[in-house]
């Protein structure tokens, strides 16, 4: 191994410092690669790259890898500098989809192996054996949306009220109302309690057919902070609260923050927000956190993070689960709404049975949208929690300790400001996000399924 020339790769920067939108950020967005994961997709660029510069024959990149390499052969200056500090011309060479091209690009990436483990050692599996990065989670997707089988749930319903109401009617006209309102409501309750702990036993049985090295088990704690709490505004004051601890901003009278100390050793989340304050000056402190939820390293945050539950909500695995919740909640409508209908036919006073249906069904399309969220908010919080931290040295990391305790971890001259910031953002959503449908079966990969077979390797040689 060629020491020198791999330890000038590794110092190559593929960022601009000055731009705040560079190779790296573009990278992580339009894949919706989480932070960690788009650092080791570039490492593994890297390797890959050497190992073309010292290879005679053809090297044959894996999906992720040739998602780096596609978005570098655009930045064009930094492409020719690279390869210039390689000492080859490392062209990428396409597919014609023929017989003898994919016999050609199979033997390349058994070269490729073969070279790669002789040179770094074992390949990292989440990027040379996946397609992509959401593939680690092992979640086939689902053939009907959650969307249709609402749609053709509530279709069925309404035909199944009729053989229900034949059968219920001589037992509900035996039963006196209050009895059935009061029954009808503890089942409820109980419903919902039952469903929403078998709901997390299950979403965690799902959470450990992850594969071991998934990027779910290496995220970020700012990461974490918006799964757990689904608000951009939250990773901000976590932001913000480092650097009024490390003294490089303070707070002044009248929610103002001011820079007081433009320091170098800074986050690529603390020099977004020192830029904004030597760009503009002082600012009040919803006007600061406004201005970050626009900034591409705030706005990648929830961009992964709201990919990966759209992901996991278009899942095989997770459509079952949200059936069962659904057929269960709607069997249990249909028996206080067949009630209705029987004392609507008897001319019974039916105001209380109209009421208590209206509590369900909204209760009910809260319950399932919550569901919709849990694998954020609860499954994966709690197994950092529980389990993956406990593991960790993370007693002096300040990130780590927020994401664990809140609030509790802030500055207490900072929570008056936060919680100004909170009253503002009532209403606030997945700030920033802007996944779309990007996040189904094709997400994490610009190049979607078909970057091996149209982008089989490199030329060895060069100039």
């Amino acid at each position: 191994m060629d020491n020198v020339l791999w330890n000038t790769i590794l110092q190559f920067d593929f960022d601009d410092s000055s731009s705040e939108f560079g190779f790296s950020l573009r990278l992580a967005q339009e894949n919706f690669w989480t932070k960690n994961f788009t650092k080791k997709a570039i490492l593994e660029y890297k390797k890959f790259m050497y190992l073309a510069s010292i290879s005679e024959s053809m090297v044959s990149p894996s999906e992720t890898v040739d998602t780096v390499w596609h978005l570098h052969l655009i930045f064009t200056q930094s492409y020719q500098q690279f390869c210039k500090l390689l000492g080859k011309q490392i062209q990428h060479v396409p597919s014609t989809h023929n017989r003898e091209d994919f016999q050609r690009f199979r033997k390349a990436k058994e070269q490729t192996n073969i070279l790669y483990e002789s040179t770094f050692g074992t390949q990292p599996k989440d990027i040379w054996e996946f397609d992509g990065m959401y593939e680690s989670l092992n979640l086939d997707k689902a053939k009907i949306k959650l969307r249709s089988f609402i749609s053709n749930g509530l279709m069925v319903f309404l035909p199944l009220t009729f053989p229900f109401y034949y059968l219920l009617k001589p037992i509900y006209i035996t039963i006196d109302n209050p009895y059935f309102l009061i029954g009808f409501i503890i089942l409820s309750l109980l419903t919902f309690k039952i469903l929403d702990i078998y709901n997390k036993v299950k979403l965690r049985q799902i959470a450990r057919k992850f594969d071991a090295n998934s990027f779910i088990y290496d995220l970020e704690p700012y990461e974490l902070i918006y799964l757990k709490t689904q608000k951009i505004s939250n990773v901000i004051n976590g932001v913000v609260n480092e650097l009024i601890d490390n003294k490089t901003v303070e707070i002044q009278p009248y929610n103002i923050i001011n820079l007081t100390e433009n320091k170098t050793t800074l986050t690529d989340e603390q020099i977004e927000i020192t830029k904004s304050l030597t760009e503009f000056g002082k600012s009040v402190y919803s006007t600061l956190v406004a201005r970050m939820k626009r900034k591409p390293v705030f706005i990648n945050i929830p961009n992964c993070m709201d990919a990966f539950e759209k992901y996991f909500i278009k899942s095989k695995k997770f459509n079952k689960l949200f059936y069962l919740n659904f057929v269960i909640l709607a069997l249990l409508f249909m028996f206080g709404y067949i009630r209705f209908m029987t004392g609507f036919a008897r001319n019974k006073p039916v105001g209380l049975i109209i009421f208590v249906l209206i509590v369900f069904i909204i209760s009910a399309i809260f319950f399932l949208y919550r569901l919709t969220r849990l694998i954020s908010i609860d499954t994966i919080t709690n197994l950092y929690k529980k389990e993956i931290l406990p593991a960790r040295q993370i007693e002096n990391n300040w990130q780590w300790n927020y994401f664990l305790f809140s609030t509790a971890v802030i500055a207490p001259a900072f929570i008056p400001l936060i919680a100004e910031v909170n009253r503002s953002n009532n209403y606030e959503g997945s700030s920033g996000s802007s996944c779309g449908t990007s996040s189904d079966s094709s997400s994490g990969s610009s190049c979607g399924s078909s970057c091996g077979s149209s982008c089989g390797g490199c030329g060895g040689g060069g100039d």
